[in-house]
């Protein structure tokens, strides 16, 4: 005889919420999902979206009502096009300008408006995740109009100078790696985050996004009395 299951996922009441963060409403943790008075529920669908220009890292806590516990912090990236690193040419510094020792910037694609996304740079101050404009441009030499970068002589590396896609970078929370050990999967192999009667799923930024940009948390979730 064929074993008879309820609804893979929930057996009560489905809720949804799209919180979202951005430069105005600050680091503080909010609730992504609200509490259920009349059981566990299960959160089947966690989605993250970005479109600052590069990347923002996120914090998830469960909370019981009077104490919070993390449970992950995930990354969310942008992805990146017209990459282009010093491991074959040089990248030398200055205040407000990089300048490349071949090839050309306007090849590469870049162009005076753009706010180019610089990471794994020798000095911590000329790693900008898209926050200065490109204001001038020529083949070799990149002027950025209001960074303040650390002067360094042309050396190679892995530092690279990306653009940011266009697109907003959506990340599904339940698959990341960094919740994987929270994870349950019903009989119809459907993940879901589990959550004791009375308690919430919360998140934070561990950094504001860029001015005018957001970062989105989007929930389902649904009672769940047991199969």
């Amino acid at each position: 005889m064929a074993t008879t299951y309820k609804d893979p996922i929930f057996c009560g009441d489905i809720a949804g919420k799209l919180t979202q963060f951005n430069s105005s409403t600050g680091t503080t943790a909010a609730d992504i999902t609200t509490v259920d008075a009349n059981g566990p529920i299960r959160i089947d669908s966690l989605i993250a979206s970005v479109d600052d220009v590069a990347q923002a890292t996120v914090r998830l806590t469960v909370s019981d009502g009077t104490n919070s516990y993390p449970i992950g912090v995930v990354t969310l990236n942008r992805p990146v096009k017209n990459t282009v690193t010093n491991t074959s040419v040089t990248f030398a510094w200055a205040a407000t300008t990089i300048t490349r020792s071949a090839g050309s910037w306007l090849a590469d694609g870049f162009k005076v408006g753009d706010t180019p996304v610089i990471q794994n740079a020798p000095d911590t101050a000329n790693n900008l995740l898209g926050t200065q404009a490109i204001t001038a441009l020529t083949d070799t030499v990149m002027t950025l109009g209001s960074a303040s970068m650390t002067a360094r002589a042309a050396c190679y590396g892995q530092c690279s100078v990306a653009l940011a896609d266009n697109t907003p970078a959506c990340t599904d929370l339940l698959a990341s790696d960094r919740l994987s050990g929270l994870i349950g999967h019903d009989a119809a192999d459907n993940e879901f985050l589990e959550l004791p009667k009375g308690w919430k799923l919360q998140a934070a930024l561990l950094a504001l996004p860029t001015s005018g940009k957001t970062v989105n948390v989007q929930a389902r979730w649904g009672t769940y009395a047991g199969a």
